[in-house]
């Protein structure tokens, strides 16, 4: 069984009404194109199979992703600071905001700028360990998230 969804916009803008009034469906589409091309999987070839679960995730990405990028079509956007509020002070109005680049191997400050991302982070976390099934007690088994071939382990498990 494999999972893939088509987006539905006028569904992601009914279920997130804050960007209904500041979004358009065509934004909301790039920024699923966006993230099934570059975040998360929508081949039928990931390791998330169900596609009521697959659709919540891109939900949740296309919210995150209009939110650092800005959910206006215009060219210069809708003028709002990426990223999560840091510090702010009220006399003579100070303020600073944290963008993260993700840098190594951990994406979580990245998709931690926004509530969106967070829960997101969070959701996908059995999706981004390895999952080990041995075979009795030989030490061959396989990988089930992604069903390679078996494999040795010396002394068994």
């Amino acid at each position: 069984m494999s999972a893939t969804i088509t987006f539905d916009p006028d569904a992601f803008l009914a279920t997130f009404p804050e960007f209904a009034s500041s979004t358009s469906p065509a934004r909301c589409t790039l920024m699923f194109g966006l993230a099934s091309g570059a975040i998360l999987d929508n081949t039928g070839a990931g390791p998330v199979q169900d596609s009521n679960v697959l659709t919540n995730l891109f939900y949740l990405l296309v919210a995150h992703l209009l939110l650092i990028f800005g959910t206006a079509d215009a060219p210069i956007g809708d003028n709002r600071p990426p990223g999560r509020l840091s510090s702010a002070t009220e006399g003579t109005i100070t303020n600073a905001f944290e963008y993260q680049i993700p840098q190594g191997s951990s994406m979580s400050a990245w998709f931690n700028q926004t509530k969106y991302g967070a829960m997101y982070w969070m959701a996908t976390a059995p999706y981004r360990s390895a999952r080990y099934f041995a075979s009795g007690n030989s030490g061959i088994g396989r990988a089930q998230a992604y069903d390679s071939v078996p494999f040795y382990l010396p002394g068994g498990v």
